[in-house]
């Protein structure tokens, strides 16, 4: 008998999307539960058979005939791995409205570029009937369940507070929430002071001039002035802020100390460094080097953050980047 193969993330992630419903998010392959879903009614065994075809065709036998076939979440099967019924994570992506037009979005095609400034309902489907229903057909683990709610400012979305009030009813053990920060939210408040959610924005400089060129509007001192809010809860702690470096922006030394001091003076005490998503996917690294001065603008955000008491996470595929071709070279 040849090897079983076995993935994490199909096991346990299902991600709703605008135009589809599937296992893995942001721009792996994967399975697909439902293309083009609008809020019809689902064939709930055919939704749970698509987990199960998923998983008999990871196989050595059979592995050329899997959409995973490649991806590098897949790793050999051990004897403790079990196919789960439900899914203990949730990815909540299912809107293209957003309050500010980020030059790196993913969803710029999707949202045509518009900026909506009013919350509103989302153009493609309502998720919290389809919550209720995944909640009634079992397929989400209660005790167990990390919810991710993501996609440009949440405040956009009218859903945004009842989704959030189902999840705690129903049973929900996390919530990671990501934002552009542009408008304040008493609920996320609540949701640090009892240690139930981390808190993810991309601020990406530390000066309303960039914060214009790289977000397209002008709210620099909300987007703080909320920090310092959030900073305040009970586990401000929980909170993260972003800088993703942008090629002739916000990539220079002078922003990375002028931004790691203003997160030590609002109270942030973790900051994610990441390099353009878009530069990553669309850039072939082994013709077109990367930036040499890349390497000093990670090692000043390591040593200034060290120094301040700030954890400084690094993106995964960023990770893998530095360490192939910047930090090597």
């Amino acid at each position: 008998m040849g090897k079983e193969y076995f993935c994490d993330e199909l096991n346990n992630v299902l991600s709703c999307f605008h135009d589809r419903i599937m296992s893995c998010c942001s721009g792996q392959i994967g399975p697909v539960y439902y293309e083009k879903y609008r809020g019809q009614k689902i064939d709930w065994d055919a939704f749970r058979k698509v987990k199960e075809d998923a998983f008999s065709l990871l196989t050595e036998e059979n592995i050329d005939k899997s959409p995973c076939k490649g991806c590098f979440f897949l790793r050999e099967r051990r004897q403790s791995d079990k196919v789960s019924s439900n899914f203990n994570m949730l990815n909540i992506s299912h809107w293209t409205q957003c309050n500010c037009g980020c030059i790196y979005c993913a969803r710029m095609l999707d949202s045509k570029g518009r900026i909506d400034l009013k919350p509103m309902k989302s153009e493609y489907y309502d998720m919290l009937p389809l919550l209720k229903e995944l909640y009634r057909e079992n397929l989400l683990d209660r005790e167990n369940l990390t919810v991710c709610i993501q996609g440009g400012d949440i405040s956009v979305l009218k859903e945004f507070e009842p989704m959030v009030k189902e999840f705690l009813k129903q049973g929900i053990n996390r919530f990671n929430i990501l934002s552009n920060n542009i408008v304040y939210q008493p609920i996320i408040k609540k949701l640090l002071d009892i240690n139930l959610v981390d808190y993810t924005t991309s601020l990406d400089c530390a000066t309303r001039e960039i914060y214009y060129k790289l977000k397209r509007v002008d709210k620099f001192r909300e987007s703080v002035n909320n920090l310092r809010k959030y900073a305040k809860a009970k586990f401000g702690g929980c909170v993260t802020v972003k800088y993703i470096v942008i090629e002739h922006i916000n990539d220079n030394v002078e922003e990375v100390k002028n931004f790691v001091n203003l997160m030590a003076d609002i109270g942030i005490k973790r900051i994610e460094f990441m390099i353009d998503n878009k530069y990553v996917l669309f850039t072939d690294l082994e013709k077109t080097p990367m930036p040499k001065h890349y390497k000093e603008l990670y090692l000043t955000f390591k040593c200034l953050c060290e120094e301040k008491g700030i954890m400084l996470q690094v993106w995964d595929k960023t990770k893998y980047i530095l360490e192939k071709y910047v930090l090597a070279v």
